[in-house]
């Protein structure tokens, strides 16, 4: 086994894929919002799953169109409902263009077991809401 490089300019990585930043983005909401998970009842509802290990980088969230009154959102996975996004953070009876950062999470974030990206829905049923969230992250495997 050999050590790994940086390449420099015009060089390329040989058979080794680097660990490359994305952004992964998933919205949520009532079904007629036509979001890419639907969640309008009160529970938990899986946003993401991830089957390897990452790095977390950041994570940000937008709420598009405001929620019915007195529905609560926490972002979170199994080892914390509200890892990413508390309820008070993501404000999801307002909306607008502001992408609001994830404010529970440390970053970097080192997830090695591949846990699951939830959204805990509280309060209420909704009616009405759609909420956008952003991860960049890295995949930690070779």
């Amino acid at each position: 086994m050999t050590a790994k490089f940086i390449p420099g300019v015009g060089q390329a990585f040989l058979g080794d894929i680097p660990a490359v930043k994305k952004v992964l983005h998933v919205s949520y909401g009532v079904s007629s919002a036509n979001p890419d998970v639907v969640a309008s009842d009160i529970g938990v509802v899986n946003l993401v799953d991830i089957t390897v290990p990452v790095v977390i980088f950041g994570a940000w969230v937008q709420t598009e169109e405001a929620w019915t009154t007195s529905v609560t959102g926490t972002i979170g996975d199994t080892g914390g409902a509200d890892r990413y996004f508390a309820d008070t953070t993501i404000n999801m009876a307002a909306s607008g263009a502001i992408l609001i950062a994830s404010t529970g999470l440390t970053i970097p974030y080192v997830d090695p077991l591949g846990l699951n990206v939830d959204v805990t829905i509280g309060g209420a049923t909704a009616a009405a809401g759609l909420t956008h969230v952003y991860i960049e992250y890295a995949e930690l495997v070779d």
